[in-house]
């Protein structure tokens, strides 16, 4: 069993998180406007910490029906959920191999992100005629190895600009044994911040995720489809916006495995009646072997 310890969103891709002490829905989506909007550069290509780690200091809030963003030496930015700030016109997007589509939030947004990152761009929210799917080859091998514990099933709308699922999970006990070697290099053990997940638990020991099916409780399951690849972007300090070497150092003495760098798992929710997901909510593990 594993207990829920942090819930968290992050409404613009690559911006600072949102914490949800109170709890947060969920569907197949994702939590409730996780990488619902994306910043996207003159060429339509979307911009990420890992060339742009002053991203990590913009602090977007969706509440009350509108989504407010901060960010150092800026005035604060507020815009409503339920009108176009700008014009309806569906705009594509790729995320890595992925095709899908946004739309576009309006110059006043523009040039307030443009001001902050000091290079022109835009900002796209996922749009209402977006359909972007998990994509098969990514479920194939989990299907193979369920043997029938929970179907993938209609995913419906699909997700926003999550990287390739959507949902992270990670383990506190694995971030305390990777801040082990990272303290025995000397440097300060890191937060969990830095891996940006949805949802943070406690109950596993350190790594043992790598060899889970899924989890559940009544009427709500998650398949653990894949671990997280890592590329440097952990080693940005949230706070900041600073760029160090850890804990991606640590990573690379501890987490190589043939198919990357590894950290955390990517998931899919495949059983849901409508709820919330709450900090101190337990889940049943369900292993893969």
């Amino acid at each position: 069993m594993i207990t829920i310890t942090g819930l968290f969103t992050h409404p613009i891709k690559s911006c600072a998180a949102q914490a949800h002490p109170q709890g947060v829905e969920v569907s197949v989506a994702g939590l409730a406007f996780d990488r619902e909007w994306v910043v996207v550069d003159q060429q339509g290509v979307f911009m990420t910490q890992r060339r742009w780690p002053r991203m990590a200091l913009i602090q977007p809030v969706v509440q009350d029906g509108q989504i407010t963003v901060q960010a150092p030496g800026m005035d604060s930015l507020s815009w409503s959920l339920d009108a176009p700030a700008g014009d309806n016109v569906a705009v594509s997007v790729r995320i890595w191999s992925s095709d899908t589509l946004g739309r576009d939030e309006g110059d006043q947004v523009a040039q307030w992100f443009s001001d902050f990152l000091q290079t022109p761009c835009r900002v796209l929210r996922n749009h209402t005629r977006a359909r972007r799917y998990v994509l098969t080859e990514r479920v194939r091998p989990w299907e193979e190895k369920a043997q029938g514990w929970r179907q993938i099933g209609d995913q419906i709308n699909g997700f926003g600009f999550a990287d390739a699922l959507p949902f992270l999970f990670t383990n506190e006990a694995s971030l305390e044994e990777l801040n082990r070697l990272v303290q025995q290099s000397g440097e300060q053990a890191v937060p969990m911040n830095r891996f940006r997940a949805n949802v943070v638990f406690e109950g596993l020991p350190a790594y043992e995720e790598d060899y889970v099916l899924g989890v559940s409780s009544e009427g709500l399951s998650f398949a653990f489809i894949r671990p997280c690849t890592r590329c440097p972007m952990p080693n940005v300090n949230q706070l900041t916006g600073d760029v160090g070497t850890q804990p991606g150092l640590a990573l690379a003495q501890s987490r190589q495995f043939p198919q990357g760098t590894l950290f955390g798992m990517q998931a899919m929710l495949v059983e849901s009646k409508p709820q919330r997901l709450s900090i101190g909510q337990t889940l049943d593990v369900e292993y893969s072997f």
